[in-house]
């Protein structure tokens, strides 16, 4: 059933995506309103990113420092900072980062913009909470566009997250990472379980097309020998 999900997704899925957006769309999740750029990952496409909202909706971030890794829209940045967050987005991808531009300006929220390959230009930063919603497709990406969906043949995304992950996280730092029924999920957590982190199942959802999507605490914990 994973290779039909898999499957379904590179032949039909991310090809209609990308068609869909060969011109800027518009998109409005609890009351917030975002432009997509030509490129950029569609928040309304799949469900991850308002998975991720709706859970973090339910917590207290006010004053809170926040990374969003791989902000794509800036969606999840621009209402974890309406709700008082001390807000840095990041992406490794140009467009992504200027559309997140744009939509916080016209948003009229304080965000910190950051381009940097997963935390390459973070330098030792710590934050109380970092989003994660990675790309997991075990392709290279050709394209900048590609980097939002695939990770690398090797997974070298996973490789480079989990070596460099730690650094960032303080004692009490909450780590959340949405995965997919149609991501690899036993070769993502081995990868994270081999550099010292665990993944704790926070909540799940069905949804159309991927299965499930699974919303993960990731924990540091001694590595595996």
């Amino acid at each position: 059933m994973r290779k039909i999900f898999k499957r379904f997704a590179s032949f039909f899925l991310i090809p209609v995506t990308r068609w869909y957006l060969r011109k800027e769309r518009k998109y409005t999740y609890k009351g917030v309103t975002v432009k997509v750029f030509q490129g950029v990952f569609h928040p309304g496409f799949f469900y991850s990113t308002r998975f991720l909202i709706d859970f973090l909706l339910t917590q207290s971030l006010r004053h809170k420092s926040l990374l969003e890794l791989g902000c794509g829209t800036g969606l999840i940045s621009i209402i974890c900072a309406q709700m008082g967050a001390i807000v840095t987005a990041s992406d490794v991808s140009q467009q992504a980062i200027a559309n997140t531009s744009t939509n916080v300006m016209s948003n009229q929220v304080s965000v910190e913009i950051i381009n940097s390959d997963i935390f390459d230009n973070l330098q030792q930063r710590a934050f109380d909470w970092i989003t994660i919603n990675p790309p997991y497709y075990a392709k290279s990406p050709k394209t900048e566009s590609e980097l939002a969906w695939n990770c690398g043949e090797n997974f070298e995304y996973f490789q480079k997250l989990f070596q460099n992950l730690g650094s960032h996280m303080h004692t009490d730092t909450n780590t959340i990472m949405v995965l997919t029924l149609g991501s690899d999920l036993e070769n993502i957590m081995s990868i994270g379980q081999r550099n010292g982190f665990q993944f704790e199942l926070t909540m799940e959802r069905k949804v159309l097309f991927d299965g499930k999507d699974f919303l993960f605490r990731i924990k540091k914990v001694k590595p595996v020998a």
